[in-house]
């Protein structure tokens, strides 16, 4: 009995450090290309979240958003990637887990993680966050066995993205 709750704790854990894994480095890389392409030093990419462009647009939001530099801190690594997984994984990848073929499964989890990139901004974010959302897709198919160790799993490579990207943009 103790064998397969082991074996699934150490598939979990590995699904997990390969995506947040492959998730990383294709960033790196897109933010290295870019910034040789154009020729910086730096590469200051903006941190841009659906979470906060959607919040902006609330008056008493935008303020609470402004008056304190913790709620930055708590939305990126909190109240995004529970929010943003539950919209963008959770919800349309439940309705699908198992039901269809795996070619349509594929299609569903590149739609997925286009449209999660184009919620972020920019045309670069489809390609960057797209492909983040795509690896998200496929870490919450891998753990469809438990839809709560699935959904917190995606939560907590999402939030552990956003801790990078933060910690990187907080050292420009």
């Amino acid at each position: 009995m103790e064998q397969p709750t082991r074996r699934s704790f150490r598939d979990l854990v590995w699904n997990i450090f390969a995506t947040y894994g492959a998730s990383w480095l294709w960033v790196s890389y897109l933010v290295l290309a870019l910034s040789a392409s154009i020729g910086a030093t730096h590469a200051r990419m903006p941190v841009v979240s659906v979470t906060f462009h959607l919040l902006s647009f609330f008056p008493p939001v935008a303020a609470f958003l402004q008056a304190s530099p913790g709620t930055a801190v708590f939305m990126g690594l909190v109240f995004a990637p529970v929010f943003e997984e539950m919209v963008f994984r959770m919800l349309p990848l439940t309705l699908v887990r198992g039901k269809s073929p795996e070619t349509i499964r594929a299609v569903q989890l590149a739609v997925c993680g286009v449209l999660f990139g184009i919620a972020h901004g920019s045309p670069i974010n489809v390609f960057i966050q797209g492909f983040v959302g795509y690896m998200l897709g496929r870490l919450y198919m891998k753990n469809h066995n438990s839809q709560f160790t699935a959904y917190v799993s995606c939560v907590l490579v999402h939030a552990a993205y956003n801790f990078t990207v933060l910690a990187a943009g907080a050292m420009h």
